[in-house]
């Protein structure tokens, strides 16, 4: 009786063995041949692109799927498999590399070069596209608009993207924000009243102790860089006015993500030559914006899939000559470095076509504009500088710009410093 429970018992323990080591052998020969799937797959386009592709690499036949569910739970199947899988198949780790440095614009000019037009799909994907994906916000969701021209506009809460798209491998939809050339840019204009000494201004809130100026030449290294800001700066107070005693041959700016310097560190530096004798400058930061990736989509009919639960369908554009529409196409065709800009001395900006009206008259003296219309009974003359329209000047772009690696260092006191008691 002892004997025979005994080979009851070394019966079921070899059949469980049999099972455990039948499955994991099975999970194994899946993953080799999931891998060699993922090998051989010649184009990968996005995050969502791969996901659904491994996940044709690994699906399983309704023959093995029973076999599965005799031996375990597909989940626990799932997380043997994944398991195996990026312990094992390099491939995953090398298209996903590939992956990663296609984001690149520069990267896809061979493709875009070569790849032909899919016109039809394009008109069929002209619309609005909300990209809330279920998530309510009381601000308001941020919505995409397709429109002629290859152009898209992200409306969401107090940003505005805009850019270019296309239509990739008839399947794949590439949203490219717009980049500037630089992730600065310089204006200027002679300013008589100031003589030969320099006023610059920094517009925007981009500038932080992170970016870095100089007005001297740049040909002895390492450089001595200055920060537009200190460290802790706060209690900001708009317009952000730098005054210097001479005029420079040329201004340098660079951005220094980490703030670290070492004697063999090199920064990216960025070099706007002052051909034209200007002394009243504007400067302008977009390395946020250069930071912005292009955003590529997954095109299913009339829908739009961004990722995992991040589907849209597409709905009309706004009525041709309604608020929105105009609006959207104003933004669409906003070039955010033209060669021209205008702004009044408390540097709010005036539209060209405004400056260049019958209400406006070149001033030789003063070499800006002043307005030559009736002045509103309302207007005073103690206005601020910002609401000012009286006189406006014209900035010119910088366009001798040269970039170059240079060692550096970093000036402990900042070009304009501002704290809080």
């Amino acid at each position: 009786m002892k004997n025979i429970k005994l080979l009851i018992l070394l019966l079921f323990t070899t059949v469980f063995a049999s099972k455990a080591q039948s499955i994991e052998e099975f999970i194994s020969n899946k993953a080799s041949a999931t891998c060699n799937c993922i090998e051989n797959i010649d184009y990968i386009d996005s995050q969502a692109d791969f996901e659904l592709k491994l996940k044709s690499c690994a699906a399983l036949s309704a023959k093995d799927s029973t076999r599965v569910l005799k031996q375990t739970t597909f989940n626990e199947y799932d997380n043997l498999l994944q398991s195996k899988l990026f312990e094992n198949c390099t491939a995953i780790e090398t298209k996903l590399t590939k992956l990663r440095e296609s984001y690149l614009i520069t990267n896809m000019e061979s493709l875009y070069n070569t790849e032909k037009q899919y016109k039809n799909i394009e008109e069929g994907l002209l619309g609005s596209y909300g990209l809330s994906f279920g998530n309510r916000s009381p601000e308001g969701s941020p919505t995409l608009f397709l429109y002629h021209n290859n152009k898209y506009v992200i409306v969401s809460f107090g940003e505005v993207q805009t850019g270019t798209w296309r239509v990739v491998k008839e399947k794949y939809l590439h949203l490219n924000p717009n980049k500037t050339k630089y992730p600065f840019s310089v204006y200027g204009r002679y300013n008589p009243s100031i003589g030969d000494s320099t006023k610059t201004s920094f517009l925007g809130d981009r500038f932080s102790y992170r970016t870095l100026i100089t007005y001297n030449k740049t040909t002895k290294s390492p450089v001595n860089l200055t920060p537009i800001f200190n460290k802790d700066a706060n209690c900001f107070d708009f317009p952000y006015i730098h005054k210097t005693a001479s005029v420079p041959q040329q201004i340098s700016l660079a951005f220094n993500q980490s703030y670290e310097e070492s004697e063999d560190q090199k920064i990216t530096l960025y070099s706007f030559k002052n051909t034209t004798n200007f002394n009243d400058f504007i400067i302008f930061e977009y390395t946020r914006a250069e930071n912005k990736m292009p955003i590529r989509v997954l095109i299913d009919g009339n829908k739009l899939v961004f990722g995992k639960r991040q589907i849209t369908e597409k709905s009309a554009l706004p009525k041709p000559g309604s608020e929105n529409d105009s609006f959207i196409k104003e933004m669409s065709a906003i070039n955010f470095t033209p060669k021209t800009m205008y702004y009044n001395f408390g540097y709010k900006e005036f539209k060209s076509e405004e400056i260049n009206s019958k209400s406006y008259k070149y001033n030789k003296k003063l070499n800006n504009y002043k307005y030559k219309g009736k002045v509103p009974r309302t207007y005073e003359e103690e206005t601020s500088d910002y609401h000012n329209f009286l006189q406006v000047n014209k900035y010119e772009m910088l366009q001798d710009v040269t970039q170059q690696q240079k060692q550096f260092k970093i000036n402990k006191k900042s070009i304009i410093y501002t704290v809080c008691d």
